[in-house]
């Protein structure tokens, strides 16, 4: 079942705590930058779920992967931007490299 995935619960959360970290971004930011980052960390939970219900899972991992990555540099221009502070970003680096490990445990299932 979907909800069982540590994956999705994993992403889930990381985008509980971007929606109001990018609430807080300056205005110049909030709508370009911080957009960006909530569409892509969205994407990626969208992501999961249709790769979950996808008998070959291999190719929309990879395409997981690809919002990951995304995800992971729009975390980085923020935190040079200076929207984030470095405990957020610290905080962020830290999910990330666990959704990482997670998303790598699932494609190796599959390969």
């Amino acid at each position: 079942m979907l909800y069982d995935l540590k994956v999705f619960q994993k992403v889930y959360d990381f985008f509980l705590w971007v929606k109001p970290t990018v609430q807080r971004f300056a205005k110049v930011h909030k709508y370009s930058l911080g957009v960006q980052l909530e569409n892509e960390a969205i994407e990626l939970l969208k992501q999961i779920v249709k790769t979950n219900f996808k008998k070959e899972k291999k190719e929309f991992i990879q395409e997981c992967f690809v919002h990951y990555e995304i995800v992971k540099i729009l975390i980085r221009l923020s935190k040079d931007y200076k929207l984030l502070s470095i405990k957020q970003y610290e905080f962020a680096v830290r999910e990330l490299d666990e959704i990482g490990k997670l998303l790598g445990g699932w494609y190796k299932r599959f390969i």
